[in-house]
């Protein structure tokens, strides 16, 4: 099991500011200074969430404080690849929820009683959570999730966006941006961004307190062929800027610098009940530039790369590669801890990948030409 993503990025400036706990946010509209970047914030609204799948469907969680008036709608995957990945997540989005909605229900409480106690107008506090489901998985398979919480107590919005993106297959993964711009992604995105904040630098901090670079945590998600590179309020820019977006157009996956080799420990592989050595079939394609899609209703998994093509059937000794006749292995793809392995020579002898296993077990597959 990956992680998924979760992103909170607390920065000095944010504590300076005395922001506890959930930080939301207004936003202006940021112009862009080049032609595949655009600088994006919220409005202080959050529009509802438009389902591009069912994959998601929608829960309430209620609050009965009467100080706090509380909006609160969370995302529920449902017929994920995965379904230990799908529970996980599932699990992690209302827990963060729930934990946000006990935290201003505290918070309004206790305003209440301290206004009572001094005589002073007592105002309900605001919680809004809403969620978008910005790409649905038919995009090469990535599915990206943001969600915004809002709450609003003595007029200040303090906004949070979180994401999450990960694969719809078997084994779900977690996507990265090295994932989708290759190795050199920081110097990537640290040109764009840097050239969208130079065309509007009024709106930004400057020196160290300003945009210092992505980091491998970064916050983002993918929308219509774009990532959305996310900052929280007050990260690198004052409060009226609100939360700065950067959309940064995707390359070709073609032109982006993958691993040319895979690492399978002793420990992820093991011997079948047929004798054969298994494999994980989607971790280690991916590592080799592979697109893996797994459809759960017909139990198969589509292999692709350029144009080479392959599938293969859970409980079915029967491999090729492109047109070429059909082959038994002498073992049929298993599912293990909700992972698809698949017998050694399905990499070697049907699709051509150089293996070496060591003394220690580990194996090593590479291009056959490397």
């Amino acid at each position: 099991m990956k992680t998924m993503q979760y992103t909170t990025k607390w920065t000095k400036t944010l504590a300076v500011a005395g922001l506890a706990g959930i930080l939301m946010v207004s936003a202006s509209g940021l112009s862009s200074a080049h032609a595949q970047v655009q600088s994006a914030s919220g409005n202080g609204q959050i529009t509802a969430p438009v389902l591009a799948t069912k994959m998601v469907t929608s829960k309430k969680l209620h609050s009965s404080e009467k100080w706090l008036k509380a909006d609160v709608t969370i995302p529920v995957f449902q017929g994920l690849a995965d379904t230990k990945y799908q529970d996980q997540l599932n699990d992690i989005i209302e827990s963060h929820a729930s934990k946000d909605l006990a935290k201003w229900e505290k918070a309004a409480a206790e305003a209440a009683t301290s206004a009572k106690k001094n005589g002073y107008t007592m105002h309900p506090y605001q919680l809004l959570i809403q969620y978008e489901l910005t790409s649905d998985g038919s995009d090469n398979g990535l599915v990206s999730l943001k969600i915004t919480t809002e709450g609003t107590r003595m007029n200040n919005p303090e906004t949070l966006v979180d994401t999450y993106n990960f694969t719809n297959e078997a084994e779900a993964k977690r996507v990265t941006l090295e994932d989708l711009f290759g190795s050199k992604y920081p110097s990537i995105l640290d040109a764009h961004i840097k050239s969208a904040i130079a065309a509007d630098q009024e709106l930004y901090f400057k020196g160290e307190d300003g945009f210092q670079g992505v980091h491998p945590g970064q916050s983002f998600y993918v929308k219509d062929g774009h990532a959305y590179i996310v900052f929280q309020k007050y990260s690198i820019a004052p409060g009226s800027t609100g939360t700065p977006e950067f959309a940064v157009k995707l390359p070709d996956q073609k032109d982006v610098h993958r691993a040319v080799q895979a690492i399978i420990p002793s420990s992820k592989h093991y011997i079948g009940k047929d004798g054969k050595l298994m494999v994980p079939l989607a971790s280690v394609l991916r590592q080799m530039n592979f697109d893996v899609t797994w459809n759960g209703k017909s139990k198969t998994a589509d292999i692709t790369k350029g144009a080479l093509w392959s599938s293969i059937s859970l409980n079915k000794d029967s491999y090729f590669l492109g047109k070429n006749a059909p082959r038994k292995l002498g073992a049929v793809p298993e599912m293990k801890n909700g992972y698809v392995y698949v017998p050694l020579e399905f990499l070697s002898d049907i699709l051509n990948l150089k293996v070496i296993q060591d003394k220690q077990g580990q194996i090593t597959i590479s291009n056959a030409e490397n």
